[in-house]
């Protein structure tokens, strides 16, 4: 019998995190398929297509002419063509930009409404899967395809997993759980990416950063050797002259605290609050802190106070 136990919706750090099964109802997931579908994706993603192994998955960015990020994607091949996972919030949108051109193309491009997207983190998560699956995927071979099952695996910041499942094999995994497993909502999931270090981009703070801003190139999500893809020669340019000024972060701070996204982040400079940055994320770990991610606009001091416009919260450089 299933022994599920509610987290009633505390999100804890990853070093913290009991065997959790984690329900990412604010991602979605897209189904690129059709003999056209690498071409496409290739003249329109930041990444190289044609290097992409069916065994990996890789951190992206799809960008308006512009060079500004529409959304941020986790990319992987999926049963006859590509899947992408992104921020439930921009998707719609997004999905029509990519559609924009398709009509040349035999490409179908579908939001998958009848796929479960579950997380897997915290203590013996590899041992908890080995149970259910033959094979799961590790640093050598980070995503694996079983029968209707795609599992995705991630190092950062501590082991965990991604399964793509059908409603069936859901149900079938839910009702063969005989052990205690802690569960919980998509915030758990958003708190170890902004660990992680990948950018969160919702439809709130979409168009307003290069990939640069939100270190994709530090994450190996640009390609500066493949051919043109929209907002390339913006992109190439801050790499090859140095332009770019900004950085993803996260900030650590005490209390529990609801910004928008958007706000304005704050930065003292002898006793004057200054203009530093934009907030893309915040999730409050156990009721008792905050953490956010920011783009921070110019370089800052590792001991240098933060606070967000119109809260008086001290925010400091989460390690």
């Amino acid at each position: 019998m299933s022994s599920f136990i509610s987290l009633q919706n505390i999100i804890y750090p990853s070093s913290e995190l009991s065997l959790t099964m984690i329900f990412l109802e604010e991602w979605s997931i897209i189904y690129v398929e059709g003999c056209d579908s690498k071409k496409y994706l290739q003249n329109q993603l930041t990444i190289d297509v044609n290097l992409l192994p069916n065994t990996d998955h890789t951190l992206c960015a799809h960008c308006n002419f512009n060079g500004k990020v529409w959304s941020v994607i986790r990319l992987f091949h999926y049963c006859q063509g590509y899947a992408y996972i992104q921020r439930k919030s921009i998707s719609q949108i997004q999905i029509k930009e990519l559609k924009k051109y398709s009509i040349f193309s035999k490409i179908k491009i579908t939001e998958l409404n009848n796929i479960y997207l579950i997380g897997l983190a915290g203590l013996n998560a590899r041992a908890f899967l080995l149970k259910f699956f033959i094979k799961i995927p590790n640093q050598k071979c980070p995503v694996i395809h079983e029968k209707n099952t795609t599992i995705l695996w991630f190092k950062k910041p501590e082991e965990r997993f991604l399964l793509v499942l059908s409603v069936t094999d859901f149900l079938f995994l839910k009702k063969a759980i005989n052990e205690n497993i802690f569960f919980n909502n998509s915030k758990q999931w958003l708190l170890l990416d902004i660990e992680a270090g990948f950018p969160i981009i919702e439809k709130e703070s979409s168009e307003k950063f290069t990939p640069q801003a939100i270190n994709l190139d530090k994450l190996k999500g640009i390609s500066f050797k493949k051919g043109c893809y929209y907002g390339q020669e913006i992109i190439a340019r801050i790499f090859f002259k140095n332009l770019n000024k900004s950085c993803l972060c996260s900030l650590i701070g005490k209390g529990n605290i609801s910004p928008k996204v958007g706000s304005l982040l704050e930065v003292q400079i002898e006793n004057v609050w200054c203009k530093i940055g934009i907030l893309l994320s915040i999730v409050n770990i156990k009721n008792e802190e905050t953490c956010i991610q920011v783009v921070l606009y110019k370089p800052v001091d590792v001991n240098n106070l933060f606070r967000i416009h119109g809260f008086k919260n001290i925010f400091l450089i989460n390690h």
